[in-house]
This record gives structure tokens, sequence and C-alpha cells, in this order.
């Protein structure tokens, strides 16, 4: 099993980054049950080929937002703060947020982006509008876990100021 980190960003310390370079029109949506077979299609496609790729099915995807919606992941979700990219009607890509149960906080669960579309600051914009909407409510901190060597998400972190703070078991 991989080693996963847990991160914390401060809210009140949280520097928005500029985010989505591209001609195309750039959709953010909330994200309901009903979206849960495009969100598992977006997940293959998102962690295929990296570290958090174990040869997951269509179906074991879908169970894992299944378990995400149903509160099994640590907490409820909080559908209102996560959100879903679209550009041109497409979905390329989506921030799932969750209530961590065990911290009394929010929980980044999933960053997800379509791989076509990585590399583009379209997770930048995702997660910078979630932290945003978190910290005009109110919210003190925000926490993640990431697996150790997922370089793109440890980076996209960071940028944002998550501090790494522990390993998680």
């Amino acid at each position: 099993m991989s080693t996963r980190f847990e991160y914390i960003l401060q809210l009140p310390d949280f520097v928005p980054l500029m985010g989505f370079q591209n001609d195309n029109k750039l959709e953010l949506r909330p994200v309901q049950v009903a979206d849960a077979t495009s969100l598992a299609e977006l997940m293959i496609d998102a962690y295929r080929g990296s570290i958090d790729d174990d040869g997951e099915t269509y179906d074991d995807a879908l169970a894992e937002v299944h378990a995400y919606l149903n509160g099994e992941r640590g907490g409820p979700p909080w559908l209102t703060f996560s959100r879903q990219a679209f550009v041109n009607t497409r979905l390329v890509g989506a921030c799932l947020v969750g209530e961590w149960s065990e911290r009394q906080c929010p929980m980044i669960a999933y960053i997800l982006t379509r791989a076509e579309w990585k590399r583009h600051g379209l997770g930048r914009q995702l997660l910078s509008s979630v932290l945003r909407d978190l910290s005009k409510k109110g919210f003190s901190e925000v926490r993640a876990v990431i697996t150790e060597g997922n370089g793109p998400s440890e980076n996209l972190f960071r940028q944002l100021g998550f501090q790494k703070i522990v390993t998680v078991q």
C-alpha cells in the first residue's frame, strides 16, 4: 500500500493563483447525486496511468463515487462546495469536497482532471474556486490526503498553500 500524507491549509492564508489557460469557455457547476456516472468515467480517465491507478474498472470507479456520495469516505459529501468543470458542455474536471468527521473540518476528497486537460491550470481553477467558497463561509481550515509520489497533486496543493503535516495510516 502506498504512503499517504495529510495536508492542511489555513484558509485565512489562502491566496488564489491564476487558473485555467484556454480560450474555451470554462463553466463551473455544483455536483449533484445524479452526476455519479459521469464522475466515475472522469475518475477512470483522470487516474489512468497515475500513481493512484490500481487498474480499477468503471464499476470500481462508480462504487468509489457512490461511497463518496453515501458519506463512506470520512464523512458526508458537501455537494454545494464541490465543483465540476465543463468546457463546451464536456465534463473535464471535478473537485469533490466532504466533511472529515474525524477532524471536524472540510476535506478535499478528490481532484480529478481529464487526461487531455492536465497541465492547463484546470485543477488549480477548480480547487481555488472551492477554497474561496469555503473561506467565504467562514471555515478556518481545509485538509486533504495525497499519495506520496503524486507529483502533480503535491505541487498543486503546495502552490495553493497547503502544508504536509502527517503520514496517514
